[in-house]
């Protein structure tokens, strides 16, 4: 009866085990059993599968020598903590292939005791994960790229979930106001630093990002702070990103910096109010040469009303070229007399120092310098071979003043009556530079001055 017993009872026990053989034999993991050295006693057949031995038996190897370089501390502290009483250690691995491929796993490992409860081996499964380990290594790289792109484009690009939380920026935007990512990942939009500067930007852009979350794409030109709380505009769009459904899964902000634009268009504002201001005062000019020149000869009156219109338009000239719409009060009056031929530096002595004068009193200095140009032509030093012309300038006290002087021409006498030369001289120049003027008709030749505020001239 006993016998019975026992034989039933080993024919039980020998069924068992063969089932649990079959189950490890069968198991889609890898499972391996190592003494306390390290060496595998026990393999079953997923595991030399996996490392392509072919059933080659690795009995004889220390699993630690199995596994790639990387591998190793993880597999050490998977040890020592197994050694200091954690019951299961699970750990990501690698094992080297025969044919030298990494396999990449996940590790379950329980460690074996002996009946004093000392350390006996290990025994662990192993689940082939290199598919996923490959594909986040894929994801991670793409990533990796995709950072790097956006993080060396000029454009200022950030992600966001549809209620405006900031969940990605790139580092142009970080950089630009002296930001790190926990400044802003996480704060709604127009909360972060950028935008907080003002409470209308941060309603528009509320605003703006609740569109945007409904599938509309916007783009205006916005205003954000920089470093140093710099105000720059921009151009900002808000673009939102489709799900498989159509539904707006995320928002992507982005911008670029149009300060340089924004100076342009404020600088053709500029142009376009000056060119208009300048061709109002130039019409009122040519109306009242207009009116103050006299009509009796036809001819004449053609012949002087052109050659001032030319005179005009010189200065014209001069004030485009000039920089800053300033020119220098030198090359006007040589501007001025290259009209008469008469820049013949032994005739015509020019002193004074470089000052560059406004647009406005260019105009009315110009003409004045052509009035006594014109006046010397016909009837004073420059009719006359031997004729000189001295104009001198100087500043001082804050009052700029200017001396035409002619010389050895014929003799002078006061004229019996007054033309338009005259109103230029003393009337136009009175009321446009706060001037005073005097003209004295001195035998030698006609001397005329003027003295006005530095501020009328510069």
């Amino acid at each position: 009866m006993l016998g019975d017993i026992t034989n039933n009872g080993t024919a039980v026990m020998d069924d068992e085990t063969a089932r649990l053989r079959r189950l490890v034999d069968l198991s889609p993991a890898a499972i391996v059993e190592t003494n306390a050295c390290g060496l595998v006693r026990f393999a079953n057949p997923r595991w030399y599968e996996m490392r392509g031995d072919d059933g080659v038996d690795t009995t004889s190897q220390r699993l630690q020598d199995l596994l790639t370089p990387v591998s190793m501390q993880a597999y050490q502290d998977a040890v020592v903590a197994l050694q200091s009483g954690v019951p299961v250690v699970v750990v990501d691995l690698s094992l080297t292939r025969k044919d030298g491929a990494p396999v990449h796993v996940s590790a379950s490992v329980t460690m074996l005791a002996d009946a004093t409860g000392a350390f006996a081996g290990l025994a662990a499964n192993f689940t082939d994960i290199t598919e996923r380990v490959i594909a986040e290594r894929k994801l991670q790289a793409s990533e990796t790229r995709l950072r790097q792109i956006l993080d060396n484009t000029v454009a200022l690009v950030g992600i966001m979930r549809p209620d405006g939380t900031l969940i990605e920026a790139n580092q142009p935007a970080l950089a630009t106001a002296g930001l790190t990512r926990d400044d802003v990942i996480g704060k709604k939009f127009w909360d972060c630093f950028w935008w907080n500067h003002n409470t209308a930007t941060m309603a528009e852009l509320e605003a703006a990002i609740t569109r945007a979350a409904q599938g509309e794409t916007l783009r205006y030109d916005a205003y954000i702070r920089m470093v140093n709380d710099v105000i720059i505009p921009i151009d900002f769009m808000l673009s939102p990103v489709l799900d498989e459904n159509g539904n707006v899964e995320l928002l992507v902000p982005s911008g670029f910096d149009i300060s340089d634009r924004k100076r342009s268009e404020e600088q053709l504002a500029f142009v376009m109010r000056e060119v208009n201001h300048r061709s109002k005062n130039m019409l009122a000019v040519v109306q009242s040469i207009l009116r103050q020149m006299k009509s009796d000869d036809i001819a004449q009156f053609v012949h002087d009303f052109s050659a001032r219109l030319r005179a005009l338009s010189a200065c014209q000239d001069l004030l485009v070229n000039a920089p800053n719409d300033s020119p220098n009060i030198l090359d006007l009056i040589e501007a001025q007399l290259s009209h008469f031929a008469i820049l013949d530096s032994s005739r015509l002595h020019l002193s004074g120092p470089a000052l560059a004068i406004t647009s406005e009193s260019a105009q009315n200095l110009g003409m004045a310098i052509y009035e006594l140009a014109t006046n010397a032509s016909k009837y004073g030093a420059m009719s006359r071979e031997k004729g000189r012309i001295s104009i001198t300038w100087a500043v001082e006290n804050d009052v700029f003043q200017l001396v035409w002087q002619e010389s050895d021409g014929p003799e002078v006498t006061k004229p019996s009556g007054s033309g338009f030369g005259t109103v230029v001289l003393q009337d136009m120049l009175s009321m446009a530079l706060n001037a005073t003027t005097t003209i004295a008709y001195d035998p030698d030749g006609v001397r005329w001055s003027l003295d006005c505020p530095m501020s009328a001239i510069t």
